[in-house]
């Protein structure tokens, strides 16, 4: 019966993303404009907006995951899922943003800084932190190592590698 007062039914993308325009011409001539809203996909309806990912990267320069975590959650904000925010969630949004964790106090470096300026490995690093040979500090278990280095401490450990032969920096066996 709808056939026979519908001549024909024009589909129209409309300007912005998401909505279509229905144009339908009924048998008399009149032409009815009806606009549509689709639903956004998955991944659309999930995202994050870009003020929350700020507030993340503003948080970040102060405090680390887990400090985040329990402010986002004592603010009673949820995911974008609607689930109460988790460490993994906060270090999921730092890595899809490309937003680096806290940074280390000033003056400090991290194993890879000190790896590239000795020429070392990563294992003697660890070796010169757990000897104490380096000053290093972890806020917490499995973060990274805050490592300060003094100018008296700098001149030794270069004559040290300079002068080994298993540091040398000509050995095959380093890795930079």
């Amino acid at each position: 019966m709808l056939r026979l007062l519908i001549r024909d039914i024009t589909v129209v993308k409309g300007p912005e993303p998401k909505r279509l325009r229905l144009q339908i011409r009924w048998q008399g001539g009149a032409i009815e404009t009806i606009e549509i809203h689709l639903q956004p996909n998955r991944a659309e309806a999930i995202r994050y907006p870009d003020t929350f990912i700020g507030k993340i990267r503003t948080l970040t320069t102060q405090h680390n995951d887990e400090d985040i975590v329990t402010l986002l959650n004592r603010e009673h904000l949820k995911s974008s899922t609607g689930k109460p925010f988790t460490v993994s969630m906060i270090r999921w949004i730092r890595h899809k943003h490309c937003i680096p964790s806290k940074s280390l106090s000033p003056g400090a470096l991290n194993v890879s800084q000190v790896r590239a300026r000795y020429g070392v490995s990563l294992w003697v690093v660890h070796y010169w932190i757990q000897r104490g040979i380096v000053t290093a500090v972890q806020r917490k278990p499995n973060t990274p190592y805050a490592i300060t280095i003094n100018d008296d401490d700098d001149r030794r450990l270069r004559k040290w590698v300079a002068g080994s032969a298993h540091l040398h920096p000509s050995s095959p066996t380093q890795t930079a």
